[in-house]
């Protein structure tokens, strides 16, 4: 039975040589492509192919975006990740919405049908040396934002989520209607509530964690593997 593909990377050559090698795989039939998340997402709705196989970042929705909505839409496709360096919230993030593969761009094309194979058949191509490092790191630093950020006020949350938004202290003040130096008491408090010492390390724990639906979980629930190891 032939697995139909959708392809979408915003790269036209990339995108080009991903479907001409994956076209050229009797296994496999190319349903549509783009270089668009938007637009993908569109197509994917409409033809709902077998696999996508998504970059993680492309203009109007990301791959991840895009992972995310087929899981909320119940879409049978499923979702294959390519990344050039993806950070490990946005690995733990893909597990967490579903992602069936995760494919490293310098080794696409020794490794995309190879796992396009094992996720059509039911299996999964998440690199454990990769993704279980970052499973164990992000559920610890989401895990210890969950505990920290319970301490604070609902106004010190507020503003907290503005600074994790890179949004100015002078900005913060004037869209809260407070003074500079009632938002330096406020951001104090934050400070020692969270156990943190500065802006950036703020910004570090609190990161895709302000205003995101995804739960946290320990990384053995998610059951990835090395796909590596049968090969």
């Amino acid at each position: 039975m032939v697995t139909t593909v959708f392809v979408a990377d915003d790269h036209p050559l990339l995108l080009h040589g991903l479907t001409d090698l994956i076209g050229r795989d009797p296994d496999f039939r190319v349903v549509g492509s783009a270089q668009d998340g938007t637009v993908a997402m569109a197509m994917i709705r409409r033809d709902v192919p077998d696999v996508a196989v998504l970059d993680i970042s492309m203009p109007g929705l990301s791959g991840l975006d895009i992972a995310a909505e087929i899981g909320r839409q119940g879409l049978a496709t499923l979702c294959v990740l390519l990344t050039v360096g993806a950070s490990q919230a946005q690995l733990y993030d893909a597990v967490a919405v579903g992602v069936a593969g995760i494919v490293f761009k310098e080794t696409a094309v020794e490794a995309l049908l190879r796992c396009l194979r094992e996720v059509a058949g039911g299996g999964r191509w998440l690199p454990a040396e990769i993704v279980g490092k970052a499973m164990h790191n992000e559920a610890s630093r989401r895990i210890k934002w969950q505990k920290l950020s319970s301490r604070l006020t609902r106004r010190e949350m507020e503003i907290a989520r503005l600074v994790a938004q890179d949004t100015p202290y002078e900005r913060i003040a004037v869209d809260i209607g407070i003074s500079k130096g009632t938002l330096k008491i406020h951001m104090n408090n934050i400070y020692r509530k969270l156990e943190v010492a500065s802006r950036v390390q703020l910004l570090q724990l609190a990161a895709g964690q302000i205003g995101l639906g995804v739960t946290s979980a320990a990384p053995d629930q998610f059951g990835f593997a090395n796909p590596a190891s049968d090969a």
